[in-house]
């Protein structure tokens, strides 16, 4: 438990991503697999312009990283600790 207080600023941070319903929505979608800008907007209902400004900061955030393949560029988790928090909602709230 000493641990977890001292990395409290880390683990809020974190949280951060998961308390914006658009991010976690984005994040719940790249679960499981790397996808572009338009399969993201197809599944969440988000705007071109929002999903592009999260994923720029989720990317500064070190949570996503992307890969250009020919003229589209795909984004995917890259933070396993994010997947694990994504894996833990998912066992909770689909009950």
């Amino acid at each position: 438990m000493n641990e977890m207080i001292k990395r409290v600023s880390e683990i809020s941070e974190l949280m951060k991503s998961f308390s914006n319903k658009d991010k976690l929505a984005i994040l719940c979608f790249l679960w499981n697999e790397e996808k572009n800008v338009s399969q993201i907007m197809t599944c969440t209902n988000i705007s071109q312009s929002q999903i592009s400004q999260y994923l720029w900061k989720m990317k500064l955030e070190w949570i996503l990283d992307s890969e250009k393949k020919w003229k589209e560029v795909f984004y995917r988790i890259s933070d396993p600790k994010v997947l694990e928090l994504i894996w833990s909602m998912k066992i909770i709230f689909n009950k």
